[in-house]
């Protein structure tokens, strides 16, 4: 995959984090979203849910886990938001090295395994003016 941008970043889907996946997933649904199945992911501490399409952006369903987590404060006054944005990097270092050079940005989470997309590495960066960026380290979206 060519990046088109000199960040080497391709979009990879939307993070949509709810309260209940219930009334998302009917939404997804009803559009002829593939829903995946619910996945823990533990390092996060939430839970996973991709709706995938052969024509629209892939949706992230993110939602809180049994105990406190990320997503708390996010969802303390809406039950339902656009988390992040996911962009894909073959080089996450090189990319965070080159945004750095244009923007002001910080580490939210480094690069860590993710179970959701079969362990490749992602990391979270707040981007100012913009607003939460996941990137996920692969050479392909899928």
């Amino acid at each position: 995959m060519l990046s088109s941008n000199p960040f080497g970043l391709d979009f990879h889907h939307f993070g949509l984090a709810v309260r209940k996946p219930q009334k998302a997933i009917h939404f997804l649904n009803d559009l002829n979203y593939q829903i995946g199945p619910e996945t823990y992911d533990e390092l996060q501490n939430v839970n996973l849910r991709m709706g995938e399409h052969s024509s629209m952006p892939d949706v992230e369903l993110i939602y809180p886990a049994d105990s406190p987590g990320p997503l708390d404060q996010w969802l303390s006054e809406q039950p339902q938001i656009i988390y992040h944005l996911c962009y894909v990097s073959a080089n996450v270092e090189q990319t965070v090295d080159q945004l750095r050079h244009k923007h002001r940005i910080i580490t939210i989470s480094p690069p860590k395994p993710a179970i959701l997309f079969n362990f490749q590495k992602v990391s979270f960066y707040q981007i100012h003016g913009f607003g939460l960026v996941e990137i996920l380290e692969c050479t392909a979206k899928r």
